[in-house]
């Protein structure tokens, strides 16, 4: 445990979470510890390894971490948390991670540590249940206390109706966007001035590269003077690139692994689009707000919390699971429609500004942890 100094007594958050990834979980915990009024709040973080960059930018706002440095979860890790939680006597426990909380939630139920829990694991909104998923369902159900990033999740595990539930929607901070020309992005990422279709997501089963792909086949068949890139990591990103090539098309579609330039690649960017395989609802897409703040209009699949975002026609387009064709011809008429790409810009920004500014997250936060929340409480 490394821990800095205290000096005045404030209300003690302990923030839990797995992996500090570069998901969009990660980044709206990282904003959140960023901007808490140290005056207030003394911050604290418990998790099972930190393995980003994100985390760099947080340690100095903390006033003690605890990193298992571990790949995965084992039951004897809640000796580990029982004795942290100890150390630093919590008011507010805030887990981002489901494991995590089920082991707060037992420590608390045998008064090891008296805390006050919000469970805040909810950052998705299935649409299949696997057996897992349909025990946490009913797991929900022990807590008082229940944060989702949309609407979405919360209805997906049937707590939209259930007392104490909240939805803190994901705040973006309009200082990541770059402040240089689009000219000037490109010459400094090295690409070409081409209209640019990026999809930004992990390549794994949750996501929807390979519709992704079809689509820029199908668009470069008709006009070549386009570019598409795909930017992430995962178990399918080989599978892809072969996918690619096969389709002779390895010149016009280029892939880039994770990266810490997410917000220049959107500001070169005509259009985003974030695909999600049939099962997967999105919660709040992070990406989808970074569009939006880059002034790039998205085109996304319509799922989970995603139509919380977009609204049809108005900052994008919503398309159904696999639509290879609509996609293409959405992709193609925003290229020959400059003046409705435009118009989708404008409108993108001002949802961003108007629905999901940081400053809007950390007041929603605050009064949820201080038992003030009067905004989207459902019960």
């Amino acid at each position: 445990m490394t821990r800095a100094n205290s000096k005045v007594s404030r209300k003690k958050i302990l923030f839990l979470v797995g992996s500090y990834g570069t998901g969009g979980k990660e980044r709206q915990l990282t904003e959140i510890i960023k901007r808490l009024p140290k005056d207030r709040y003394e911050i604290h973080l418990f998790m099972k390894n930190d393995n980003s960059y994100y985390f760099s930018t947080i340690k100095k706002h903390l006033v003690s971490y605890n990193s298992l440095d571990k790949s995965n979860f084992k039951f004897l890790d809640i000796m580990v948390l029982s004795q942290y939680m100890k150390s630093i006597c919590p008011d507010v426990v805030f887990s981002f991670s489901t494991i995590l909380c089920h082991f707060s939630l037992l420590l608390k139920l045998l008064g090891f540590v008296n805390y006050r829990l919000i469970n805040g694991s909810i950052r998705h909104a299935p649409v299949e249940f696997s057996i897992d998923l349909r025990l946490e369902r009913i797991l929900y159900t022990l807590y008082k206390e229940v944060v989702a990033n949309s609407v979405a999740g919360l209805r997906s595990f049937n707590q939209l109706k259930q007392r104490g539930r909240y939805v803190l929607y994901n705040g973006f901070d309009m200082n990541r966007v770059p402040s240089g020309s689009k000219e000037e992005c490109r010459k400094e990422l090295g690409l070409p001035d081409k209209f640019t279709v990026v999809m930004i997501a992990r390549m794994d089963s949750d996501k929807d590269q390979k519709s992704f792909i079809r689509g820029a086949y199908q668009v470069l068949d008709v006009d070549k003077d386009f570019l598409f890139i795909l930017i992430g990591d995962g178990k399918n990103k080989e599978k892809y690139e072969l996918m690619v090539q096969s389709l002779k098309i390895e010149d016009k579609v280029l892939f880039i692994g994770e990266t810490q330039e997410v917000e220049s690649f959107l500001s070169v960017a005509d259009i985003s689009v974030l695909l999600s395989a049939p099962q997967h609802g999105e919660g709040i897409a992070n990406v989808i707000l970074e569009s939006f703040a880059c002034s790039t209009p998205v085109i996304a699949t319509d799922n989970g919390g995603t139509k919380e975002v977009i609204k049809n026609s108005y900052n994008g387009y919503l398309i159904k699971n696999g639509d290879i064709d609509t996609l293409a011809k959405k992709i193609t008429f925003l290229k020959r429609n400059s003046d409705i790409l435009r118009s989708f810009s404008i409108n993108g920004m001002k949802t961003v500004k108007n629905k999901f500014s940081i400053r809007k997250m950390i007041r929603e936060f605050e009064e949820i942890v201080n038992n003030s929340h009067k905004n989207r409480v459902f019960q």
